[in-house]
């Protein structure tokens, strides 16, 4: 059962608001070694600091973004925006290794409003519009990301890095404004389970285990992810390598090429609505599977390997918006951890696979690249053809 709330303005507000509150996460990637230099951080630290927001993103996943199934949404919006806000004037005002430190990883583990909004707009629109609404959230997430790395260098490079983190302090006032707006309280007639917050947490696994639908978009996207972390760790290491010796600013430009499945994510929800999500599953991740195919046979030439990057990102945006449509068409009652399970799985998997980058460059170079790349890509393709096999829980 679903309220009919959220109208297609609403939608792309909060797309805004999943956008501002994505970009905290990843504004420190370009920063990196101008924060460094002036806070005299060791090299290990400084390389770490991006890691310690995702980790902290990781927990937030798992330990607070479950308790969306047992208190309102807005309640807990209106405590990790604030929260995320703090962290980012800790981040700001850091003097020292430890603080900054500190501030990245809360950065992160407050970071999960991009991941409480879909649920929550899913129970809020006709469920012949929750894949046009998921794909308005996922445009906004992506082009949050895309647009934090390429301010930040900006702002950083003109202003400082603390200059970065005090805007973006600031930038999260309207977005609370935003969220209360937006965000409505709950009827009295809506009931939530009344259970512990632990037995919130251990009935993650449970869920996992009885829910064949979960397992398997779990097990998609984490391969589809991985794959997709391997591409652009892949392409920064052979676009700077010997064979075009690009700069890190012009390798970063690269990235505004992933802008444009970003732009058409509502496109394919509006037709994911209208047409098999398991189908459109299939279909994304053949086209991962084509666009490995192209970068290899044509290594080298940029034109074909600029096409092979549009395709997956094409192929992994119709992928993960196929498997939240479907698990946003389970038990409402239990939205919010379905997708904590999902996020997870999808952060593990990108995690491992950027693990065997270094290992597969210096191997086999960018063929090497492609091999590992591709794996993955092939054995969800396989497993989503097969799926009869996950019919039947554990």
């Amino acid at each position: 059962m679903y309220v009919d709330t959220l109208d297609n303005r609403a939608i792309g507000l909060l797309a805004v608001v999943a956008g501002l509150t994505v970009a905290n996460v990843y504004y420190v990637q370009p920063l990196i070694v101008q924060i460094g230099e002036s806070l005299g951080l060791t090299g290990w630290l400084t390389g770490a600091l991006p890691a310690l927001s995702q980790l902290g993103l990781a927990i937030g996943l798992t330990f607070l973004l479950p308790l969306g199934d047992v208190i309102p949404p807005r309640r807990l919006l209106l405590f990790v925006i604030p929260a995320q806000g703090a962290a980012l004037v800790l981040f700001c005002v850091s003097g020292s290794a430890p603080v900054v430190a500190l501030a990245s990883l809360l950065i992160g583990l407050f970071g999960i409003t991009p991941y409480i909004l879909p649920p929550y707009v899913s129970i809020h629109v006709s469920p012949k519009k929750v894949g046009l609404a998921t794909g308005v959230l996922t445009r906004g997430v992506i082009i949050g990301i895309l647009l934090a790395r390429a301010i930040s260098g900006e702002v950083g490079t003109r202003f400082g890095w603390r200059a970065v983190y005090g805007v973006a302090a600031i930038a999260l006032l309207p977005v609370l404004f935003l969220t209360i707006e937006l965000i409505r309280p709950e009827p009295a007639s809506i009931k939530r389970d009344k259970v512990h917050y632990f037995e919130v947490i251990a009935s993650l696994p449970k869920l996992f285990r009885n829910s064949p639908e979960l397992r398997l978009a779990a097990f998609c996207q984490a391969l589809s992810f991985g794959s997709f972390n391997v591409f652009w760790l892949g392409i920064s290491l052979y676009l700077q390598g010997p064979a075009f010796h690009w700069t890190p600013r012009a390798v970063g430009l690269v990235a505004i090429l992933g802008a444009i499945p970003a732009l058409a994510a509502p496109i394919f929800g509006r037709l994911i609505d209208r047409q098999s999500p398991i189908l459109a599953r299939r279909v994304g991740l053949s086209a991962m599977t084509g666009a490995w195919l192209i970068v290899w046979l044509f290594q080298g030439t940029l034109p074909a390997m600029a096409v092979g990057l549009v395709l997956l990102d094409l192929g992994v945006t119709i992928a993960d918006l196929s498997n939240r449509t479907i698990l946003y068409g389970l038990d409402a009652q239990v939205r919010t951890r379905l997708n904590a399970v999902y996020q997870v799985a999808m952060f593990l998997g990108g995690a491992v696979m950027s693990l065997l980058v270094g290992g597969a460059w210096i191997i086999g170079d960018w063929p090497g690249i492609c091999l590992l790349g591709s794996m993955p890509v092939l054995l969800a393709l396989f497993g989503s053809s097969a799926s009869h096999q996950w019919a039947t829980p554990n």
